[in-house]
């Protein structure tokens, strides 16, 4: 198996990977990932599981933005039922 994975066979981005690289250097801390003084690593720029490269228009921004806007508020919606009925 050539791609990594986590848990029941989910599949992990590059970009997520990184972000967990960072983290497991940081000890697991987000704030210090945030604090990294590492500016030569090569995943820097990348260390919060978003390319810099890409260039999102301001209308792909709002739609991302009102994707997860809904995505939580079903969250947390879903966390409210008790599925044990």
């Amino acid at each position: 198996m050539n791609e990594k994975t986590k848990g029941e066979g989910k599949k992990i981005t590059p970009l997520r990977a990184i972000r967990l690289k960072c983290l497991d250097c940081m000890l697991g801390s987000s704030n210090e990932v945030s604090l990294c003084p590492s500016r030569d690593c090569p995943l820097f720029r990348f260390r919060f599981g978003h390319n810099p490269n890409i260039q999102l228009t301001d209308e792909e921004r709002e739609r991302r933005s009102r994707m997860a806007r809904e995505n939580l508020s079903f969250t947390q919606d879903v966390r409210g039922v008790d599925f044990d009925d």
